[in-house]
């Protein structure tokens, strides 16, 4: 556990590292980020203008939201005496120096084996934002019954790591490591793969070939999100699954005695998960009860059926 002037020492080292990201407007950059910081209820640019913690004019706030996608990554030529040639050296991804920055933060794990990541889409609606550009239809979820779940805006895929409680009875963090607005002409499934090839194949980060899990809502159980993962051999995703999927069991093992012609078999008995009546019994059941924060009491069932397969068609 660290002490007062630790902590102190550490936030003053990472704001520096965050200082040196930007490539312009330095000082501005870091004024918005705390009046953004220090004024979540702002509904404007003019209202975080207006924060105590944004000493500046109303131009200013303009020039560190343009600063702020540049880094610091200049571009460097090299002349290379042995072949004669220059070669010049493209700035790095904004994206993956946050990384950097953040992932210097993040603690190695003790209670579990393994660094914990998600991954989601989150909604942008700007409905009335006509001017702004590659406005797309998005998922939002409605409450209204009947209305459908779509709004006019941006959405953003956002990469965290979830790292352990440093106390039992203290609220989980959850740490923003890859936060990009999902273009028009990707999805978020599309998306979510960059950032995490990113995060996956830098040396650089901590996590680097150590046992990863990543966890996803039912869109990264599509499979060519699984199976272009499927090259980085110490990540497991968990992935929900939608409510209609099939599955089956693993085939019987062949009798070779009386093997028949043609090929074999590849697949054992359907299991709908639609269809309680085709579950066969599981091989594993979990109960355990867990109590809210408000005294409710939760019962909860876990079962597990193992060797079963999902067809993706590879």
């Amino acid at each position: 556990m660290l002490n007062y002037a630790q902590l102190v020492s550490q936030f003053e080292e990472f704001r520096q590292q965050v200082y040196n990201c930007f490539e312009s407007y330095r000082d501005s950059c870091m004024d918005l980020l705390d009046a953004l910081a220090g004024n979540t209820g702002s509904k404007s640019i003019v209202e975080l203008s207006l924060s105590p913690l944004f000493p500046r004019s109303y131009n200013s706030i303009y020039q560190a939201i343009q600063g702020a996608f540049n880094t610091t990554s200049q571009k460097t030529n090299q002349k290379e005496e042995t072949e004669g040639t220059q070669e010049t050296q493209g700035k790095e991804d904004p994206n993956k120096i946050i990384m950097k920055v953040v992932s210097g933060l993040i603690e190695a794990p003790q209670q579990r084996p393994f660094y914990l990541f998600g991954i989601d889409t989150t909604p942008q609606p700007r409905p009335y934002a006509k001017t702004l550009a590659e406005r797309k239809y998005i998922y939002q979820p409605n409450t209204i019954k009947g209305n459908k779940p779509i709004n006019i805006g941006h959405s953003y895929s956002i990469l965290s790591i979830l790292p352990e409680k440093e106390v039992g009875n203290t609220a989980p963090w959850t740490v923003p490591i890859s936060a990009q607005r999902v273009p028009v002409k990707k999805t978020s499934v599309d998306l979510g793969h960059e950032q995490i090839e990113a995060a996956m194949s830098d040396s650089s980060l901590p996590w680097h070939n150590q046992l990863c899990l990543l966890v996803g809502d039912t869109d990264y159980s599509q499979r060519s999100f699984l199976f272009k993962l499927s090259k980085h051999k110490n990540l497991v995703v968990v992935a929900r699954v939608r409510s209609n999927r099939v599955f089956y069991q693993s085939p019987p093992p062949s009798d070779q005695s009386n093997k028949k012609p043609g090929c074999p078999k590849k697949y054992g008995e359907r299991f709908d998960l639609g269809d309680p009546d085709t579950w066969h019994e599981p091989n594993e059941t979990t109960r355990l009860q867990q109590t809210t924060r408000k005294g409710r009491l939760l019962k909860v069932t876990i079962q597990a059926w193992h060797q079963t397969i999902l067809d993706f068609g590879f």
